[in-house]
């Protein structure tokens, strides 16, 4: 354990635990009698990171974390382990939702750290977590059969006697082309309709669009139909984008430590990562887990935290 809680100050330290760098929140005024508490959305990559462009002492390309006579990778260091613990120290997050939750990054691992009381199962490396458990049973939806995409989730409490719940759903869209994308958000939006209001889905969906929030750096690719399509769905559908209620500036979230990528070499260029609300009001938002750039990252994307209001 000491050494472990060594890896970890280390691995907090080289990435920061504090509030990343980027545009600052404009949280909104909050209302005398809503509820407000925060979910977040994490591609953790499985635990393998992405190595800095100096390091050698460990590899994003391997799964090992356990034999320390071969290569091993970020979770054998303890760089996601740092970002979870920070997950876990903010009792105001309720949910979180994983992309790419496999080997080193199981969900029992990941739980492991967080100690939230209850887990969906895995479907192709989405799973979404409740701290204080939920009001229900989880339902699994898949969203694309033919690249087995999920849309997952049901009611999580939001207070520890769950008194209060709200609606919340985890997923990961992707394909062989953009073109893939539109059909699994129109198959979520139809899922949704049935939802109680408020509610949210949130997720890595790979998915982007050049503007102020996603500006166009080296790496940046220009716009496409279906990644167009996708955000035009949603917004249109009523849905409020948390990142662009709050903030005026990028919102980066991929790709770490790329390079030739972003500015300078080596920053996040795309914001592929949304949490997407309807009927909740957004108060702030905010991302962790960002390394600085060309550093060694705990995963190729950052995180992503919302919190939000309801009546």
């Amino acid at each position: 354990m000491k050494q472990r809680s060594k890896l970890i100050l280390i691995a907090a330290a080289a990435v920061g635990l504090s509030e990343c760098a980027g545009s600052p929140n404009s949280p909104s005024q909050r209302s005398p009698t809503g509820v407000a508490f925060k979910v977040a959305t994490w591609n953790i990559r499985s635990g393998m990171g992405i190595r800095g462009f100096t390091t050698t002492s460990w590899s994003h390309e391997t799964t090992n974390c356990t034999d320390q006579s071969k290569p091993v990778n970020a979770w054998a260091v303890g760089l996601p382990q740092a970002q979870l613990e920070r997950l876990a120290a903010d009792t105001g997050i309720v949910a979180v939702a994983f992309q790419e939750a496999w080997n080193c990054a199981s969900p029992a691992a990941i739980n492991a750290i967080l100690g939230f009381k209850s887990a969906s199962r895995e479907n192709e490396g989405v799973v979404l977590l409740a701290r204080y458990g939920f009001a229900g049973p989880i339902k699994y939806e898949r969203i694309d059969a033919a690249a087995n995409r999920w849309l997952t989730g049901g009611d999580v409490c939001i207070d520890p006697m769950c008194a209060r719940k709200m609606t919340m759903f985890a997923t990961h869209f992707g394909g062989n082309t953009d073109d893939d994308l539109p059909p699994e958000a129109g198959r979520v939006l139809d899922l949704l309709r049935a939802a109680s209001r408020p509610h949210l889905f949130m997720g890595d969906l790979n998915t982007f669009r050049v503007d102020q929030w996603n500006p166009s750096v080296p790496c940046t690719n220009p716009d496409s139909g279906g990644r167009t399509a996708v955000i035009n769905q949603i917004e249109q559908a009523g849905y409020t984008d948390a990142w662009k209620a709050t903030q005026s500036g990028e919102g980066w979230t991929g790709m770490a430590s790329r390079h030739g990528c972003g500015v300078p070499d080596g920053n996040l260029y795309k914001r592929i990562d949304y949490v997407y609300t309807l009927g909740a009001r957004v108060l702030s938002t905010t991302r962790f887990g960002r390394a600085a750039p060309g550093a060694d990252s705990p995963s190729d994307h950052a995180g992503l935290i919302a919190e939000l209001e309801i009546q």
